[in-house]
Parts: structure tokens; C-alpha cells; sequence
């Protein structure tokens, strides 16, 4: 039995560790990912002090809750204006890269390993995207140009949205029959984004006038929350995707002021932007949070035995081969006859996977698959992977950068 303190004390390391880890991530750009699974891998398989059974039972809450609540993050700091300008380019980008990545993820592992179709496609559709948590302040950080930048942001959070829904539509063809029914398939992902949209929308466009009313209640934002996880219940209980629902309605809270205009409704007082800073502020720090802990516990429940690094690797890095081989294709046609073109290589290079693919990792465990136990060793294997390829491209770039400035200010 873990002592309180212990409890307490572990809980101050990792919000210190993940503090000063976010701020090493500024200074230098090693994402704080690693650091962050490396703390738990010390916590855990390394000195025992948390016990990988004794967390296996809260995993299914932690990263739902974790997910949803980065998702509405992430829908509050989406601007549609940006995506409408970037719309067409970070959708491609998006879409065919995941239907590039699922593919070869999933001929490699059914011919290669000799798992189910299936299998790979759940697989596939876990990893085929990048990550939120490290490419939007990378691009930032980068000085990248504003289309570059736009397009990298927009394809993290949309490539999110859409391997969580394919998943769950795999996860439920697995979880039935077994039987790989393509039309079932699209219908099912179909209703899934129809059904989540709508409930979202349709629960946030009330919710504004709550928030109007409640502009000077100090409580606005755990009314908020309450709000959030019952717009995530019904939207599940209606077949439709509750993170689709999440993200939407953060999106309509992040961008009232338009929302409002094109509905004609009359704007609220100016004041009113205190309340969506305060949601907004008051998220990032919970997300923070959230996330620091959740890439902790990835480490907790990591195997460093020599078998089980030998298999995550050994699968993991012929996969990040192959995601960055249908990256290359994917970025050079959205690109093309574009400005970006000049830093396709860059945008390439930015692949760091975040929380999405260990949650959906840690969703696979609650069942009893052949391959089940390897999803997590897998999954944590191309995270750290790609968070080194996107830290080395980055430093590349920079290095370019600074001697492409130096040169430049050396002939005026």
C-alpha cells in the first residue's frame, strides 16, 4: 500500500518535472515528452514505487478524461478564420497522410509480423498523425511562415479528431465480429462525425447564453466542465464521437464573436472576454497538468526489460520509417506550387506523436487481444522515436537558419 505522503511527494516531483521540462522545451526544443516517460519509468519499472497492476484499473478514466479535456483545449485555441484560409491544403495533408500511414502500417504488420488486417488497422489508425502537445509551440518557436505554421497547427489537432474516430470504428469491428465490412465501416465513421458535430454544436450554442448570464460567477468554469462531460455522455449514448462533440463545442466557445455574428445574434459586452480567457487560462494549466501526469504514467506502466525494448523497438522503428516515407508524399502534394514548398523538408521532419496515440494505446488494453500488450510497447516506442526525429530536424533547421541569417546579414 502506497503511503499518503509518498503520494504527495511524487504528485510535487512530477508538476516540478513537467514545469521544468516545458521550460527546457522553450529553451532548447527537446520536447518534454521524454522527460516526462523517462520520470515514470524511473517511478515505476525502475525503483517500484507505483506498481504497473495497481494502475491498469485507472487507466480507462485517466485517459478519457485526459483526452477530452486537451480536445477542448484545443478547440478553444482554434481560429476559423485560419482554417478557413488553410483549410483545403491542412485537410489533404491530413487525410492523406493518415490513409498513406494506416495502409502501409497495416500491410507491414499482416505480412511482416503476421498479424490480423484488422489488428493493423487499429494500429494504423493510432499513429497516422502528429501531435498538438509538441508541433504547435514547435512551429512557433521555429519562426516558421504563417502558412507553414497554419497548416502544421490545424493538421495536429484535425489529425487527432481523425484517428480517434477511425479507431473507435475499428475497435468496434474488432470487438464484434471480427469481420472487416468496409461499407460498415464508413457508415459507422459517417454517423460518428455527423452525430458528434451537431451534438456539440447544438449544446454550445446554449451553453453561450448560460455563460452570458453567468459572466461575474466565480464557478463559470467548473459549470463548464460538468457541461462538457455531459455533452461527451450524450453524444456517446447517440452513437455519435463524444471527443468529436468536445472539440466542437470548444470550438464554438473559442470563436463566439464570429459564431454569433453569422447567426445574427447580438454580441455580448465587451467584458464578456474576461469569461473565455478565464475558460481558456484556466484550461491550459488543467491540460498542463493532465498531460504531465498521463506521459508519467505512460513510463509507469512501461516494460524496460530487454525482451519487451527489443520487440517495441524492433517493430517501432521500420514503422516510423514508413510514416515518414508517406509523410514525404503527403507534404510535398499539399504543398506544391505553394511558398511552403521551401520548407517541405521542415514540415516533414516536424512527425513528434503526443497523447493521442499512448491513450488510444492504453484504450486496447481494456480488452483481451492476442496483441493487446504489445499496442502500449509499440505506440511508446514511435513516441519517443519521432519526438527525436522532430528534435534533430528542428536543430537542423535552426542551425540553417542562423547560418542562412548570418550570410545574409554579412552581404548587406
Amino acid at each position: 500500500m502506497i503511503s499518503t505522503l509518498t503520494v504527495f511527494f511524487v504528485v510535487a516531483a512530477v508538476i516540478i518535472i513537467g514545469l521544468l521540462a516545458n521550460i527546457l522545451f522553450k529553451k532548447t526544443g527537446w520536447p518534454e515528452i521524454l522527460f516526462l516517460i523517462f520520470t515514470g519509468v524511473i517511478l515505476g519499472p525502475v525503483l517500484n514505487v507505483f506498481l504497473k497492476s495497481d494502475l491498469l484499473p485507472i487507466l480507462p478514466l485517466v485517459s478519457t478524461f485526459t483526452l477530452l479535456m486537451v480536445l477542448f483545449r484545443g478547440g478553444l485555441e482554434l481560429n476559423l478564420s485560419e482554417i478557413a484560409a488553410g483549410s483545403f491544403r491542412s485537410i489533404f495533408q491530413t487525410l492523406s497522410y493518415f490513409a498513406m500511414g494506416t495502409t502501409v502500417i497495416t500491410l507491414f504488420t499482416h505480412f511482416v509480423i503476421g498479424w490480423p488486417v484488422i489488428d493493423g488497422l487499429l494500429l494504423g489508425s493510432m499513429i497516422s498523425q502528429i501531435g498538438e502537445v509538441v508541433i504547435i509551440p514547435m512551429a512557433k518557436k521555429l519562426g516558421l511562415q504563417n502558412q507553414s505554421a497554419t497548416l502544421l497547427s490545424i493538421e495536429s489537432v484535425m489529425s487527432s479528431i481523425v484517428c480517434i474516430v477511425f479507431f473507435f470504428a475499428f475497435l468496434a469491428t474488432k470487438t464484434g465480429d471480427g469481420t472487416f465490412n468496409t461499407m460498415n465501416v464508413v457508415a459507422s465513421i459517417i454517423t460518428k462525425f455527423a452525430v458528434g458535430i451537431v451534438i456539440g454544436v447544438a449544446m454550445a450554442l446554449p451553453w453561450l447564453r448560460v455563460l452570458f448570464a453567468l459572466e461575474k460567477n466565480e464557478l463559470t468554469y467548473i459549470a463548464t466542465l460538468g457541461y462538457i462531460l455531459a455533452c461527451y455522455a450524450i453524444s456517446e449514448s447517440l452513437l455519435g464521437s463524444g471527443a468529436l462533440s468536445v472539440l466542437a463545442f470548444g470550438i464554438i466557445l473559442g470563436n463566439y464573436t464570429q459564431v454569433l455574428s453569422l447567426l445574427r445574434v447580438k454580441p455580448p459586452s465587451p467584458s464578456f472576454s474576461n469569461v473565455t480567457d478565464y475558460l481558456t487560462r484556466f484550461q491550459t494549466e488543467l491540460s498542463f497538468i493532465l498531460r504531465a501526469f498521463f506521459f508519467v504514467l505512460l513510463g509507469l506502466i512501461f516494460e524496460v526489460s530487454t525482451s519487451s525494448l527489443v520487440t517495441g523497438f524492433s517493430i517501432g522503428l521500420p514503422i516510423v520509417a514508413l510514416l515518414l516515407g508517406a509523410r514525404l508524399v503527403a507534404v510535398s502534394a499539399s504543398t506544391w506550387k505553394s511558398p511552403m514548398a521551401s520548407e517541405k523538408k521542415i514540415i516533414v521532419g516536424l512527425c513528434a506523436h503526443g497523447l493521442t496515440p499512448a491513450l488510444l494505446s492504453f484504450i486496447v488494453l481494456q480488452y483481451s487481444f492476442p496483441n493487446a500488450y504489445l499496442f502500449p510497447l509499440i505506440v511508446t516506442s514511435v513516441i519517443i522515436t519521432t519526438n527525436i526525429v522532430t528534435s534533430v530536424s528542428s536543430f537542423m533547421y535552426r542551425r540553417k537558419k542562423s547560418v542562412r541569417d548570418t550570410v545574409g546579414s554579412s552581404a548587406i
